[in-house]
């Protein structure tokens, strides 16, 4: 079935207010997700609706979403768009129409208000000149110690990180540093005790659990054993790859649930899979294992949002983050900050 997009805006008079719309339809039509996508006015500008519609129906469109880019469902998103649906499904019978909700109170859109508050106050400190700019020198950046402090005056000037407390500050600046993402400053969940729970096991020599060999590459292991720790990773296990064919689960999973003995009281560090979140998740909440804290960071489009969400559910302390994001490399920065919090508590 052929699906066509009417992303629909109300329209302006100014000259260029309408430009945005049209941004977004070329945005969407990028995205090669449906076959046909069209803007459409409500007023003040053109096509409008109807036309919009009369035109994607020529194009051979069978099913057509009328998406309102409108942020609050106000009389245009109940009363006034439903009207003039009822009116093309009259005209068109043959063409199915949907109407998708509105923007709304969405948290992704909070991220973009956020966004456009920090831009406004960065052009109001650099129009006032509070902060004075320097340029690196060549030698500067050679310099592995140096180009970690411009690294973190950067995310400092970029990231408005005041809001947190300290050590959760330092944390959230290395997941933005090793990620090269400030949207970190508003989707790291680090729990109240999170730190202290980390730093407790790492200065008792608790063990560190991981799901992958890249996040135990990337922690900190001598300093781990300075502490009388270590740190276990038994996905590439023999065993582990026989349970895990034998039951058809993944070997990160099964790698988890061949450690319980070693995550007693540790770490759990998972950056890579959403299934070995999920099972220590529900080993937690069924009294099977102890952990003293969850760093729980996977990747990707299956399960890792959920996994996550899932994981602020639980009794234990946690740092995870919202959304699909995430990956070895964000683990091994929350675990090696913890690192750096012990060696100095």
């Amino acid at each position: 079935m052929k699906t066509g997009v009417i992303a629909l805006a109300h329209g302006s008079k100014a000259n260029g207010g309408n430009d945005g719309l049209f941004k977004i339809v070329e945005m969407l039509e990028n995205m090669g997700k449906w076959a046909i996508v069209r803007p459409g006015f409500l007023q003040f500008a053109q096509p409008t609706f109807t036309q919009s519609i009369k035109n994607i129906v020529e194009e051979g469109a069978q099913r057509v979403v009328i998406l309102p880019l409108l942020l609050f469902a106000g009389n245009h998103v109940q009363r006034d768009i439903p009207i003039e649906i009822e009116a093309v499904r009259q005209k068109y019978p043959h063409v199915e129409f949907l109407y998708a909700s509105n923007l709304g109170a969405d948290e992704r859109i909070a991220y973009i208000a956020a966004d456009r508050i920090d831009e406004a106050i960065k052009m109001w400190n650099a129009e006032c000149g509070m902060r004075s700019e320097k340029t690196p020198t060549n030698s500067e950046i050679e310099s592995p110690q140096a180009i970690l402090k411009e690294s973190f005056r950067i995310i400092d000037r970029l990231v408005n990180l005041s809001n947190f407390d300290e050590p959760y500050r330092q944390i959230v600046r290395r997941v933005i540093h090793a990620s090269g993402d400030p949207e970190y400053a508003r989707s790291l969940i680090i729990h109240p005790h999170a730190v202290d729970a980390g730093v407790s096991a790492i200065r008792t020599g608790k063990r560190i659990v991981t799901d992958v060999n890249m996040v135990k590459a990337g922690i900190n292991n001598k300093a781990i054993e300075r502490f009388g720790g270590s740190i276990v990773c038994r996905i590439a296990d023999a065993e582990t790859r026989a349970n895990a064919n034998a039951s058809g689960k993944t070997r990160a999973l099964t790698a988890i649930q061949r450690s319980i003995e070693e995550m007693a009281g540790g770490i759990v560090a998972i950056g890579n899979a959403p299934t070995a979140l999920f099972e220590i998740v529900n080993l937690v909440n069924e009294g099977k294992a102890n952990p003293a804290l969850i760093i729980g960071v996977p990747v990707g489009f299956v399960g890792a949002a959920e996994a996550k969400e899932a994981l602020r559910g639980v009794s234990t302390p946690y740092i995870t983050n919202i959304g699909r994001k995430g990956g070895s490399a964000i683990a091994v920065a929350i675990t090696n900050a913890l690192i750096e919090f012990a060696k100095k508590s």
